[in-house]
């Protein structure tokens, strides 16, 4: 075989090993996210629901794309979206370090208040001061942020790490932290699950608001996606429907 042909069949293996393991960019649509209440979830009949999951089914619907969803912990669903196994993230907060690694959406689709829980009778306190935090036991969720004033300060304060929010209300009920930074959406849906009201509460002054995002994956053709979305975003937000939505569902939008 001469060099040239050797070139050649090497650059098409090439090609094919890497469309195996890319998703497919003509009309189908990977959207991927972990569970966040009311926004990105699951039922038991296997339907994806929420408003990120209605949002994009809407837009994909518009511009004639087939829509994928899948759930992952929360760390592979941002790989995947980095590294473009995948083409949209559901719901991620905007940072200087996540903006590096994909691309948000034009306008934000909702707004969650963070704010610290205690258990009911604790006599631990907040007042909104964030180095009073310095000493206490503070549980954060692994992966989350919770605004610029605490990731100013989060070395120095030095949380206590849970997997999942479910871990971290556990780490409160056992005491093994005494305040847990989490946002109200997420917490007030899985308490309610856990059936454990009565033993935690929600203390003021609220530490931040933040607000959710899709993202995108940084190629030409993520690019092309998030173009087309945003303005067909704008429409949905203009024409009231997804003001509709979000009231159905519970879900604080962004002014």
């Amino acid at each position: 075989m001469s060099q040239l042909k050797k070139m050649i069949s090497f650059a098409l293996l090439a090609l094919l090993v890497a469309l195996s393991t890319m998703p497919a960019y003509a009309g189908q649509v990977l959207v991927v996210g972990t569970e966040f209440a009311n926004v990105f979830e699951r039922n038991p009949s296997g339907e994806f629901t929420g408003l990120g999951a209605d949002i994009v089914r809407m837009l994909a619907r518009q511009n004639g794309d087939e829509v994928k969803f899948e759930i992952y912990p929360w760390a592979r669903a941002q790989w995947m979206v980095e590294n473009e196994q995948a083409h949209i993230l559901i719901g991620p907060y905007k940072t200087p370090e996540r903006e590096a690694k994909y691309v948000f959406a034009k306008r934000a689709f909702y707004r969650d208040v963070m704010a610290l829980y205690i258990r009911k009778g604790s006599d631990v306190s907040w007042d909104g001061n964030y180095a009073s935090l310095h000493g206490p036991r503070l549980g954060v969720i692994n992966g989350w942020v919770y605004g610029s004033q605490f990731e100013s300060q989060r070395s120095t304060i030095k949380p206590v790490v849970a997997n999942t929010l479910t871990n971290g209300l556990n780490m409160l009920i056992a005491k093994r932290v005494d305040f847990l930074a989490t946002n109200m959406r997420n917490t007030e849906a899985i308490i309610k699950t856990m059936g454990i009201s009565n033993e935690m509460q929600m203390i003021e002054p609220f530490m931040d608001m933040q607000d959710g995002y899709l993202a995108y994956c940084k190629n030409a053709s993520c690019e092309n996606l998030r173009l087309r979305y945003d303005e067909l975003y704008e429409q949905l937000r203009d024409g009231g429907a997804l003001q509709l939505m979000a009231r159905r569902l519970g879900v604080r939008l962004p002014p």
